[in-house]
């Protein structure tokens, strides 16, 4: 069994810091989630109101069972981005990372930062397995779980449901703790 927390913790790489969500975050969750590539691959709704992003801060500014969602804030306490840890399967100790990176803060590893703070505390909460999936036609989210160390594990058909009703298929990445660091 793992040892889910019982508060949101705060893990930095000394590049980004991955937080609790506050309620200054709202605008810059409010840009990133009505960007359109965030509405493509996730399923924040669209459009994407204030009222959502006011929501969410709320919501998960302190939620941690069955999984949170945190801030990726840059050396300015700026958010850049959101990442979530959720519980896949408590017995068998699998955890599932997802993120969500501001357009202005893409293409500067933030989600691979993010994804290997994730990966780094699940091993520390007694997870066994870390899953990400992405979708097949998102290179850059794809490329993260490579960067990462996870291994492509296979393709799901038609497993997501995004916005519009347009169904994706997905990429699942997995990573062990047995497996070697990279």
């Amino acid at each position: 069994m793992m040892e889910w927390p019982r508060h949101i913790p705060t893990l930095t790489d000394g590049v980004i810091t991955l937080r609790a969500l506050e309620p200054d975050d709202v605008d810059a969750v409010l840009h990133t989630a009505s960007d359109p590539d965030s509405i493509a691959f996730t399923t924040v709704p669209d459009p994407y109101t204030r009222q959502d992003a006011v929501d969410f801060v709320e919501t998960h500014s302190t939620k941690v069972w069955p999984g949170f969602e945190v801030a990726i804030a840059d050396a300015d306490d700026a958010l850049v981005g959101t990442c979530g840890l959720r519980i896949r399967d408590d017995e068998s100790a699998v955890t599932e990372i997802g993120y969500m990176v501001a357009p202005w803060a893409r293409g500067r590893g933030i989600a691979t930062r993010a994804t290997r703070l994730l990966i780094d505390y699940s091993w520390t909460i007694g997870a066994y397995r870390v899953a990400l999936d992405a979708s097949t036609i998102n290179p850059a989210s794809r490329r993260v779980a490579l960067r990462c160390g996870m291994t492509e594990e296979g393709i799901l058909r038609s497993a997501h449901l995004g916005n519009g009703g347009i169904r994706h298929d997905v990429v699942v990445y997995g990573i062990l703790r047995t497996d070697p660091r990279t």
